[in-house]
């Protein structure tokens, strides 16, 4: 008997009509670029060209170029050695000038006093943006200078641990750069934090004393800053002072 022919499969050909999937993902907006206005490119102390210059310096000849721009500041005892720095897994040190001595506070205030004592510091703006303050140098010292004064009757002296637990007013730059130029070294601690990351930033530091105020106030609420700060000094006992 001759073998039946096995039929063909007909095999149906289905056309799958691609389907438009709208996307979901947000259109991303374009950058947008400020151009910076003619006017404060004319009174800018460098402008591109200038810029452009120093930094091929920079490149060029690195310590040449920061032991002349280390004379910027003024110096107690002028630096010869620009800079020992090194970054390997098994050594990291960082040092610049290192064997000069400044002061960061008279160099922030008193090198401006001569030519400069009525010209503004620091634009203070509170809580509240309504309320600014424009702090000249010339009162800049003097605020300081009587911090450090104060800070010194309470016994503050040069490698003493000042921790400073304030909110963002004129009194924490003054407090801080009077521990710059009285030598101690200060440690600031965010307003907002808890009694225990307080305690445990000062007893991390060892600090001998604390500065803080009754309360401040951050993003319209009250924060009851000397409240906190008692309730923190339970566990440091080795703090002299809280001011």
């Amino acid at each position: 008997m001759p073998k039946k022919k096995a039929k063909k499969k007909k095999k149906k050909i289905i056309s799958k009509k691609k389907s438009k999937v709208k996307s979901t993902a947000p259109k991303q907006d374009k950058e947008l670029i400020y151009k910076t206005k003619k006017d404060w490119i004319s009174k800018a102390l460098v402008n591109k060209s200038q810029y452009e210059k120093k930094y091929k310096a920079s490149i060029k000849d690195n310590d040449g170029f920061w032991k002349k721009e280390g004379k910027r500041i003024n110096w107690i005892k002028p630096y010869t050695k620009i800079k020992d720095v090194k970054y390997s897994k098994s050594d990291v040190k960082i040092k610049w000038f290192y064997d000069g001595t400044l002061n960061a506070s008279a160099n922030c205030i008193d090198r401006h006093l001569k030519k400069n004592k009525d010209k503004t510091a620091i634009i203070w703006v509170g809580d509240d943006p309504k309320v600014q303050k424009k702090i000249s140098y010339k009162e800049l010292h003097k605020e300081v200078s009587k911090a450090a004064n104060g800070l010194k009757e309470l016994g503050v002296k040069k490698g003493d641990r000042v921790t400073i637990y304030l909110t963002m007013i004129p009194e924490l730059a003054y407090t801080m750069l009077a521990c710059a130029r009285i030598g101690a070294v200060h440690s600031i601690i965010f307003g907002g934090f808890s009694p225990d990351s307080i305690s445990g930033r000062i007893n991390d530091c060892e600090s001998d004393y604390l500065i803080t105020a009754d309360e401040g106030v951050r993003g319209g609420k009250i924060i009851p800053l000397k409240s906190i700060a008692d309730e923190a000094l339970v566990n440091c006992p080795n703090v002299k002072k809280n001011v």
